[in-house]
């Protein structure tokens, strides 16, 4: 667990829930919040306890948002950074939006990336039932961090990848709401072009 966050801990939960709800109610022109706790792995009831007390004391009309681990695969043996289907499940339950992180999976060739993230989309869209899904996506240009290989995860695989698991719908699922991209103030003109092209295609 974070150094600067410990759901485990009544007070704690309290001190954050307080500073949200303040931080709402002093701006009412924002949707909402988003919660990124990391690490939090798999199963972890504390974070569950967070999101009900959190989404209760919400002022009426916000949005409560989760950035979420995605599911498990073969492709990036490493549990501590993957959240299992019933886990998964009953975050959703909790909130109003989830935004599972699609990237740093360590994968060095684009092929298999993309053919994660076509199995990503498919089973996040349903197991998130009927919360909204935004579609982390990586834009980010690390380099060397072992992790995230950017020539690998970037705009066009992952893109490709997520249109490649929503062609698999006659229409799209009610859930998805688009994607998120991480970080949108590394893109450059070409790839918001590139972007708003592919997102295009959907209409």
């Amino acid at each position: 667990m974070g150094i600067h966050c410990s759901p485990q801990s009544s007070q704690w939960r309290a001190n954050f829930i307080a500073s949200a709800v303040d931080l709402l109610e002093s701006h009412p022109r924002l949707a909402g919040v988003q919660v990124n706790i990391e690490p939090m792995p798999t199963g972890n009831a504390h974070f569950l306890k967070l999101l009900e007390e959190l989404r209760q004391a919400m002022p009426k009309g916000k949005i409560l948002s989760v950035a979420a681990y995605p599911p498990p695969t073969l492709w990036h043996p490493f549990p501590e950074v993957h959240w299992k289907e019933s886990y998964f499940r009953q975050v959703v339950q909790r909130v109003d939006q989830i935004v599972p992180m699609m990237y740093d999976t360590s994968i060095k060739l684009s092929k298999p990336y993309r053919h994660l993230m076509s199995c990503w989309t498919s089973d996040i869209l349903r197991w998130a039932g009927g919360t909204e899904v935004l579609l982390g996506i990586p834009v980010y240009d690390d380099s060397g961090v072992g992790y995230h290989s950017p020539e690998v995860e970037n705009l066009h695989n992952a893109l490709l990848g997520i249109h490649a698991g929503l062609s698999r719908h006659k229409i799209l699922p009610e859930n998805y709401a688009g994607v998120a991209i991480y970080c949108e103030w590394e893109m450059d003109q070409q790839e918001w072009a590139y972007f708003k092209k592919e997102f295009e295609k959907e209409e």
